[in-house]
């Protein structure tokens, strides 16, 4: 998502050299009649936003008007930048915000944002469908397992949905940008493959699909089945770790944060399986992402992460998380003893039961 935004940001740069020129975009907003103040239309970044227009709201009506020079998703906010009253997909098009009974109603004479509305729908479904079982996990947690298996099924059916819209819309920006907008976090390889083939040569030659293309290019290089990238990283307790020169029979490459709770929780798993499997020849890498070095030490000590842990400390600037692909953390690589990739992003009972097979196979 980063660099869609920073995509989205150098074109910005570009508007006002552009304005006199073709059509622009044109939002009427009306609310109620006692809201007055300003608001702002907003591009998110991850370590911030960019503001692309701001507009005087009299009696509760607002108009923004303004050029675009590609289709991208912008928020609606207040100054203070405290809530999202509304997102949508702006392009060069007429649109209309109303009051609706429970959030504010887009409308535009444009595609893109009809495409949009389809596949937030979808998404919006998913969230409203997660919070209902986490309500009934937390009311009833004998039931915890079930319900974890329900909302499994519920994200195979939208999954396969929104694939069905990226067809269904496959000569639309709006496809690739939601394609491009999972990478940090939801598609492998194989999904994400699936999903670039829908789209027609226009999607693909958008920016966003030359994303999509570079990243299925850097994801392959790290598919199940592939050599894991070498790498040399600083130890926690001082020295240096080469990769492919630590020998072990089954290698887990573990990607992680001092800040990431996901990650930290993970950590009371790795230290049984280490534990249990490391006299019969499993090693763990753990890759900090992170820029700190006195947090990722005192995490490290906290949590007993007793085996090898490196860092380059760059943050998301990690060259060894950016040669990985690693869009989101935790990220686990299971390699064999010749380095080849065997399996990915297992945890807790199924990352044990992988390395157990492994395991046995190797006696």
């Amino acid at each position: 998502m980063k660099r869609i935004l920073f995509t989205v940001c150098m074109l910005l740069g570009c508007v006002l050299f552009m304005m006199a020129q073709n059509k622009g975009y044109k939002i009427e907003g009306r609310l109620a009649n006692t809201v007055n103040g300003k608001l702002l239309l907003v591009v998110k970044m991850d370590k911030g936003t960019i503001d692309i227009s701001e507009a005087d709201v009299t009696n509760g009506v607002f108009e923004f008007t303004g050029r675009m020079p590609e289709m991208t998703l912008v928020y609606l906010m207040p100054v203070k930048k405290n809530a999202v009253l509304a997102s949508f997909m702006l392009e060069n098009a007429n649109y209309t915000i109303t009051m609706g009974a429970n959030e504010l109603i887009v409308e535009s004479d444009g595609e893109a944002q009809k495409v949009w509305k389809e596949f937030y729908d979808l998404d919006k479904y998913l969230k409203q469908s997660q919070q209902q079982l986490d309500m009934q996990a937390r009311a009833n947690p004998p039931q915890l397992q079930r319900l974890q298996q329900e909302f499994k099924k519920i994200v195979a059916k939208v999954e396969a949905d929104e694939l069905a819209l990226i067809k269904k819309h496959n000569d639309s920006p709006v496809s690739a940008f939601v394609i491009a907008s999972k990478l940090p976090q939801s598609l492998d390889e194989v999904k994400l493959a699936e999903r670039y083939d829908a789209l027609s040569e226009k999607a693909k030659a958008t920016s966003y699909g030359k994303q999509i293309a570079a990243d299925l290019e850097m994801m392959k290089k790290v598919a199940v089945g592939e050599i894991a990238p070498n790498f040399s990283a600083p130890l926690a307790d001082g020295g240096v770790l080469s990769l492919h020169e630590t020998k072990a029979k089954v290698k887990v490459v573990d990607f992680w944060a001092s800040w990431c709770g996901p990650c930290r929780a993970e950590n009371v798993n790795l230290i049984k399986i280490y534990k249990r499997y490391r006299p019969k020849g499993l090693e763990i890498i753990s890759v900090s992402i992170d820029d700190n070095r006195q947090a990722w030490l005192s995490a490290i000590g906290q949590d007993g992460s007793d085996w090898k842990n490196v860092s380059d400390l760059k943050g998301g600037q990690s060259e060894i998380a950016t040669a990985y692909s690693v869009k989101g953390i935790p990220c686990t690589f299971i390699l064999d003893g010749e380095n080849r990739i065997v399996a990915k992003n297992l945890r807790g009972k199924d990352l044990e039961k992988k390395i157990d097979e492994m395991l046995k196979k190797k006696k």
